[in-house]
Protein backbone atom coordinates (compact mmCIF):
# COMPACT_ATOMS: atom_id res chain seq x y z
CA UNK A 1 0.00 0.00 0.00
CA UNK A 2 1.27 3.59 -0.92
CA UNK A 3 1.30 5.49 2.10
CA UNK A 4 -0.46 8.20 0.45
CA UNK A 5 -3.27 6.12 0.47
CA UNK A 6 -3.21 5.61 4.43
CA UNK A 7 -6.85 5.63 5.59
CA UNK A 8 -8.38 6.72 8.72
CA UNK A 9 -9.91 3.38 8.84
CA UNK A 10 -6.87 1.77 8.45
CA UNK A 11 -5.03 2.62 11.54
CA UNK A 12 -7.98 3.47 14.21
CA UNK A 13 -8.69 -0.12 16.10
CA UNK A 14 -10.77 -0.86 19.02
CA UNK A 15 -8.21 -1.54 21.54
CA UNK A 16 -7.44 2.29 20.90
CA UNK A 17 -10.81 4.37 21.68
CA UNK A 18 -12.29 5.19 24.50
CA UNK A 19 -15.83 6.77 24.53
CA UNK A 20 -15.71 7.97 28.43
CA UNK A 21 -12.01 9.51 28.73
CA UNK A 22 -13.35 9.00 33.03
CA UNK A 23 -10.49 11.00 34.80
CA UNK A 24 -9.07 13.44 32.13
CA UNK A 25 -9.03 16.41 32.75
CA UNK A 26 -6.64 18.18 30.69
CA UNK A 27 -4.26 18.16 27.46
CA UNK A 28 -1.66 16.38 29.34
CA UNK A 29 -3.35 13.95 30.86
CA UNK A 30 -5.66 13.11 27.26
CA UNK A 31 -2.56 12.94 25.37
CA UNK A 32 -0.53 10.55 28.31
CA UNK A 33 -3.93 8.12 28.31
CA UNK A 34 -4.12 7.78 24.91
CA UNK A 35 -0.48 7.39 24.05
CA UNK A 36 -0.47 4.63 26.41
CA UNK A 37 -3.68 3.27 24.64
CA UNK A 38 -1.14 2.67 21.55
CA UNK A 39 1.64 1.24 23.48
CA UNK A 40 -0.55 -1.43 24.61
CA UNK A 41 -1.61 -1.96 20.75
CA UNK A 42 2.17 -2.22 20.03
CA UNK A 43 2.01 0.69 18.03
CA UNK A 44 5.08 2.22 20.05
CA UNK A 45 8.44 1.23 21.07
CA UNK A 46 9.09 3.78 23.36
CA UNK A 47 5.97 5.87 25.28
CA UNK A 48 8.00 8.72 26.73
CA UNK A 49 10.13 9.44 23.16
CA UNK A 50 6.42 9.55 21.27
CA UNK A 51 5.07 11.56 23.38
CA UNK A 52 8.30 14.10 23.47
CA UNK A 53 7.68 14.38 20.00
CA UNK A 54 3.97 15.21 20.49
CA UNK A 55 4.82 17.86 22.47
CA UNK A 56 7.32 19.30 20.43
CA UNK A 57 4.67 19.59 17.90
CA UNK A 58 2.23 21.24 19.82
CA UNK A 59 4.92 24.15 20.16
CA UNK A 60 4.97 24.88 16.37
CA UNK A 61 0.85 25.80 16.86
CA UNK A 62 -1.72 24.46 18.48
CA UNK A 63 -3.79 21.59 17.11
CA UNK A 64 -7.08 21.91 18.99
CA UNK A 65 -9.57 22.75 15.98
CA UNK A 66 -13.28 24.53 16.49
CA UNK A 67 -16.49 21.90 17.24
CA UNK A 68 -14.75 20.64 20.41
CA UNK A 69 -12.05 18.53 18.95
CA UNK A 70 -8.45 18.14 18.99
CA UNK A 71 -5.88 16.65 16.67
CA UNK A 72 -2.69 16.15 18.78
CA UNK A 73 -0.33 14.09 16.69
CA UNK A 74 3.36 13.04 16.66
CA UNK A 75 5.75 11.80 14.45
CA UNK A 76 9.29 9.63 15.26
CA UNK A 77 11.11 6.51 14.61
CA UNK A 78 9.68 5.35 18.53
CA UNK A 79 6.49 5.03 16.44
CA UNK A 80 6.43 1.31 15.04
CA UNK A 81 3.26 1.56 13.34
CA UNK A 82 0.66 4.06 12.17
CA UNK A 83 -1.90 4.28 14.55
CA UNK A 84 -5.03 6.77 15.89
CA UNK A 85 -6.39 7.02 19.51
CA UNK A 86 -9.73 8.27 19.71
CA UNK A 87 -11.18 9.85 23.41
CA UNK A 88 -14.16 11.10 23.70
CA UNK A 89 -15.41 13.47 26.63
CA UNK A 90 -19.25 14.22 27.44
CA UNK A 91 -18.03 16.96 29.76
CA UNK A 92 -15.17 17.89 27.90
CA UNK A 93 -11.75 19.59 29.26
CA UNK A 94 -9.86 22.54 28.94
CA UNK A 95 -7.40 21.70 26.13
CA UNK A 96 -4.82 24.27 26.45
CA UNK A 97 -3.00 25.97 23.60
CA UNK A 98 -0.44 28.62 23.27
CA UNK A 99 -3.28 30.59 21.76
CA UNK A 100 -5.56 29.86 24.42
CA UNK A 101 -7.28 26.60 23.44
CA UNK A 102 -10.86 25.73 24.26
CA UNK A 103 -13.41 22.70 25.73
CA UNK A 104 -12.41 19.58 23.62
CA UNK A 105 -15.03 16.59 24.06
CA UNK A 106 -13.24 14.76 20.72
CA UNK A 107 -9.60 13.90 20.70
CA UNK A 108 -7.59 11.94 17.97
CA UNK A 109 -4.01 11.10 19.14
CA UNK A 110 -2.24 10.05 16.32
CA UNK A 111 1.18 8.40 15.91
CA UNK A 112 3.10 8.71 12.73
CA UNK A 113 6.49 6.42 12.29
CA UNK A 114 9.18 8.54 10.63
CA UNK A 115 9.07 6.41 7.90
CA UNK A 116 6.35 7.67 6.63
CA UNK A 117 6.22 10.61 4.09
CA UNK A 118 6.08 14.08 5.20
CA UNK A 119 3.13 14.33 2.29
CA UNK A 120 1.45 11.71 3.56
CA UNK A 121 1.34 12.69 7.21
CA UNK A 122 -0.14 15.71 6.05
CA UNK A 123 -2.38 13.96 3.81
CA UNK A 124 -3.59 11.76 6.85
CA UNK A 125 -3.94 14.79 9.26
CA UNK A 126 -5.94 16.56 6.05
CA UNK A 127 -8.22 13.57 5.41
CA UNK A 128 -9.16 13.58 9.36
CA UNK A 129 -9.82 17.88 9.06
CA UNK A 130 -11.92 16.95 6.29
CA UNK A 131 -13.56 14.34 7.94
CA UNK A 132 -14.00 16.85 11.03
CA UNK A 133 -15.99 19.38 9.17
CA UNK A 134 -18.84 17.54 8.44
CA UNK A 135 -21.71 17.94 11.14
CA UNK A 136 -22.73 14.62 10.39
CA UNK A 137 -19.74 12.72 11.54
CA UNK A 138 -19.17 14.61 14.65
CA UNK A 139 -22.97 13.79 15.64
CA UNK A 140 -21.63 10.19 14.76
CA UNK A 141 -19.06 10.37 17.07
CA UNK A 142 -20.77 11.80 19.98
CA UNK A 143 -23.73 9.21 19.75
CA UNK A 144 -21.29 6.01 19.41
CA UNK A 145 -21.91 3.60 21.92
CA UNK A 146 -19.07 1.21 20.45
CA UNK A 147 -15.69 1.07 19.37
CA UNK A 148 -17.45 -0.44 16.36
CA UNK A 149 -19.69 2.66 15.86
CA UNK A 150 -16.66 4.89 15.67
CA UNK A 151 -14.91 3.08 13.22
CA UNK A 152 -18.07 3.02 11.06
CA UNK A 153 -18.68 6.31 11.23
CA UNK A 154 -15.11 7.05 10.09
CA UNK A 155 -15.41 4.39 7.05
CA UNK A 156 -18.63 6.16 6.20
CA UNK A 157 -16.96 9.59 6.63
CA UNK A 158 -14.18 8.38 4.24
CA UNK A 159 -16.55 6.86 1.72
CA UNK A 160 -18.37 10.51 1.58
CA UNK A 161 -15.15 12.21 1.04
CA UNK A 162 -13.87 9.90 -2.01
CA UNK A 163 -18.12 10.69 -3.34
CA UNK A 164 -17.64 14.22 -2.47
CA UNK A 165 -13.77 14.36 -4.55
CA UNK A 166 -14.74 11.70 -6.72
CA UNK A 167 -11.46 9.65 -6.41
CA UNK A 168 -10.44 6.67 -3.77
CA UNK A 169 -7.52 9.30 -2.14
Amino acid sequence: MADTALKISEVIRPDTVDLELKGIKNKNQAIEYLAEKLEKAGLLSDREAYIRSVYEREEMGPTYMENFIAIPHGKCAEVKEAGIAFGRSKEGFHYQTVLGGGLAKLVFLLAIPDRLSADAYVAVLARLARLLVHEDFRNNLFLAETHQDVIDAVIAGERLLEDLSGSKS
